[in-house]
């Protein structure tokens, strides 16, 4: 029986994309005061809908969406559960993955952003945010597994040729 392990994204994640928001603000607000000082109204106006939208999108929708999703591993499945108002379950047996490409960034312990791409027979899973650790135990289970499968079909190979 293989054991089963559940993850979630890394809170750290979600304070990079938070950073980047507000760096983004201060930018729309630098350059609209820049270039739309002329038109005062167009230029509280951009400021205004670009604030708004990327608090409601830091303070509201991305918390939601981290703390919905999941990520159930283990040597047979994988299952992704993601979504804000709408759930997606994505299911993968293990057995279908062809390779996986694990994405580490510099500081990646500080900012959560590891991410594990896993290709299978026609389809993809990827997985956002996880902690290093998280994202290198996720990647030795499955390569192991993938490397199992391999051992065992080349034994079977030399058994039947």
């Amino acid at each position: 029986m293989s054991s089963v392990k559940k993850y979630r994204p890394a809170a750290s994640g979600l304070g990079i994309i938070r950073l980047v928001l507000i760096a983004a603000c201060v930018a729309v607000v630098i350059l609209s005061r820049r270039y739309l000082s002329a038109y005062p109204m167009i230029m509280y106006l951009v400021i205004g809908i670009f604030c708004a939208s990327a608090f409601a999108a830091g303070m509201i929708l991305l918390p939601i969406v981290f703390a919905k999703s999941t990520y159930t591993v283990s040597e047979d499945e994988i299952l992704k559960v993601s979504g804000m108002f709408f759930i997606s379950r994505q299911y993968m047996k293990t057995s279908c993955i062809q390779y996986i490409t694990t994405v580490t960034t510099p500081l990646s312990k500080l900012t959560g952003m590891n991410f594990i791409i896993v290709n299978a027979l026609g389809g993809r899973m990827i997985m956002l945010f996880l902690s290093k650790k998280d994202a290198l135990e996720i990647s030795a289970t499955l390569n192991r597994t993938i490397r199992s499968r391999r051992e065992w079909e080349k034994a079977r190979q030399e058994k039947n040729g």
